[in-house]
């Protein structure tokens, strides 16, 4: 559909057909409308849109349990949905939200921010580097460009030289792109490194080693398998899309698969994904299961995305983006369970507030950490 309208992709929203770009475009034209015509927002139909939304929202393989709906933004009669509990909220006057709203240290999200190590130990800073040439090793050129991207350009194969090892690491509210030798490129996720070599071998497999979280699109490549390197497990493909999720603190390593197939390998066994399912690896068992694969890459697409999520995962996620710390006075609130998406560039007040408004935690800052406590 070229250039479509908000209407046009409200209809695509709530037949499950948006891509996230549109979803993209939906919540921007959604914040445009809120922050510049609130006074001219029409009545919502409570009724018919909520029908409407349970249709989109309600996953039916998931067993009903207690579950703190945050919020959909989206441009539908120009309204705020927080879903919590056995009923839908609606915040109708922009003015009313901004009163109501609790004031927070003004914490700004992340952005595009890395560090690159070449092959020999000189580090250098991507967010500082100026675009276009930053290095060039073994024939290999190694260029910055204007939208956070660093490529690199094969101009002379020396032989069947492997490469110099690269290692690229994001920090707490950092995110990267790369394309690597082969053509494949990663987004690389806050708080993660990626250590692969600057030209791969033409007669052995395409091997890099992630620690934290990434998303891989794969050059398609039948003889040079692809393979992801983690502390627990490897994945092999030959050409496909799909995430990691392999931070050392979240106990699990979670790898999700979008297009094609992927062959994940630990020690307590092999799973071979198809599209739509994500294995989970933990110390003793791994285990596979139908998920919405496009929940797993929402980082990447600029979202948070929380899907029957507990509190404690949630601000896990909320904490490496903003570069805060936490602090729990009731550890019981971490396992509140919470569904919703928001944009991850907004500023970390709007964030809070939105999960404040569920009415069962509260939040205040001292200096950069967060406090969290039951409502």
């Amino acid at each position: 559909m070229d250039n479509p309208t908000p209407e046009q992709l409200l209809d695509k929203y709530f037949a499950g057909q948006c891509s996230p770009e549109e979803k993209a475009t939906l919540e921007s034209w959604y914040l445009l409308e809120t922050e510049n015509a609130v006074d001219e927002l029409p009545e919502p139909n409570y009724i018919g849109l909520e029908e409407e939304m349970w249709k989109v929202i309600e996953p039916l393989a998931v067993p009903r349990r207690k579950v703190r709906r945050l919020w959909l933004r989206i441009a539908a009669a120009a309204a705020i949905l927080l879903i919590f509990g056995s009923g839908l909220i609606y915040f109708n006057s922009y003015k009313e939200r901004t009163n109501t709203a609790i004031a927070y240290q003004n914490i700004n999200a992340g952005g595009n921010k890395a560090y690159l190590t070449l092959g020999g130990g000189q580090k250098l800073s991507l967010t500082d580097a100026l675009n276009g040439h930053v290095a060039e090793q073994a024939g290999v050129e190694i260029i910055k460009t204007a939208k956070g991207e660093l490529i690199y350009n094969v101009k002379n194969r020396q032989g069947n030289h492997p490469g110099l090892i690269n290692t690229i690491t994001t920090p707490r509210g950092g995110q990267w792109q790369i394309r690597l030798p082969d053509g494949s490129t990663v987004w690389l996720n806050s708080s993660s490194s990626l250590i692969y070599p600057s030209a791969f071998n033409n007669h052995g497999e395409r091997k890099i080693e992630l620690h934290g979280e990434a998303y891989f699109e794969v050059h398609k490549d039948p003889k040079h398998a692809f393979v992801v390197k983690t502390e627990q497990q490897e994945v092999r493909v030959l050409g496909t899309h799909f995430n990691i999720s392999a931070y050392q603190e979240d106990h699990l390593v979670k790898t999700t698969l979008l297009e094609g197939s992927v062959q994940v390998t630990a020690r307590s066994g092999i799973r071979i994904l198809k599209p739509g399912q994500q294995s989970e690896l933990s110390e003793r068992t791994i285990s596979v299961k139908a998920v919405q694969a496009d929940d797993a890459v929402a980082w990447k697409n600029g979202y948070f995305m929380f899907n029957y999520e507990d509190l404690e995962s949630v601000m896990t996620k909320v904490a490496r983006w903003y570069d805060v710390e936490l602090r729990y006075e009731d550890p019981s609130v971490k396992k509140e369970v919470f569904f919703g998406t928001i944009s991850k560039y907004e500023n970390i007040s709007k964030v809070l507030n939105m999960l404040e408004r569920t009415g069962v935690v509260k939040f205040h800052m001292d200096k950069k950490t967060i406090v969290i406590s039951k409502k």
